[in-house]
C-alpha cells in the first residue's frame, strides 16, 4: 500500500538534500529509533504546550529553550537551516494537517509554535 504523505513529500521535496538526508536517516533509525524519536517529540510538544499555558510568550527564555530543542531534534532527519525552519513554521499554521496535530494538544499551540519558531529564526 502506498503512503500518500510520502508520495506528497517526494513530489514537493524529493529533489532536495534535506529530503535525501531524511530518507537515509529514517532508514538508519529503524522502527525502534523512530518510535523513540516520536515519543521524545510528543513529550517536547507537551512541554511547549505547558510553557504556553503558563503564560510564557513565544519570545520568552523558556519558550526559546524548548524551540531550540525542537530545532535540534530535526537533525534526526536532516540538517536544518533557518530557511527550512521558516518553511516548517509556516506549515504549522497553513497546512491543516500540521495545525490540527498541534491543536489536538492545546488550543492555540500551532500559532504559538509558529511564533516561537519565527522568534528563534530572528535571534539566530
Amino acid at each position: 500500500m502506498k503512503n500518500p504523505y510520502k508520495e506528497e513529500a517526494c513530489q514537493k521535496w524529493g529533489h532536495t538534500v534535506a529530503f535525501k538526508q531524511s530518507e537515509e536517516r529514517v532508514k538508519k533509525l529503524g522502527k525502534d529509533g523512530l518510535k523513540k524519536f516520536i515519543e521524545e517529540s510528543e513529550k517536547l510538544t507537551c512541554e511547549i504546550a505547558s510553557c504556553m499555558k503558563n503564560g510564557n510568550f513565544p519570545s520568552s527564555e523558556n519558550a526559546q529553550k524548548l524551540i531550540a530543542k525542537h530545532y535540534e531534534g530535526l537533525k534526526a532527519f536532516y540538517e536544518p537551516n533557518l530557511i527550512l525552519y521558516k518553511g516548517l513554521a509556516e506549515m504549522y499554521i497553513l497546512d491543516e494537517r500540521f495545525k490540527n496535530n498541534y491543536e489536538k494538544v492545546a488550543h492555540g499551540l500551532a500559532q504559538y509554535m509558529h511564533d516561537a519558531m519565527v522568534e528563534f529564526i530572528k535571534n539566530n
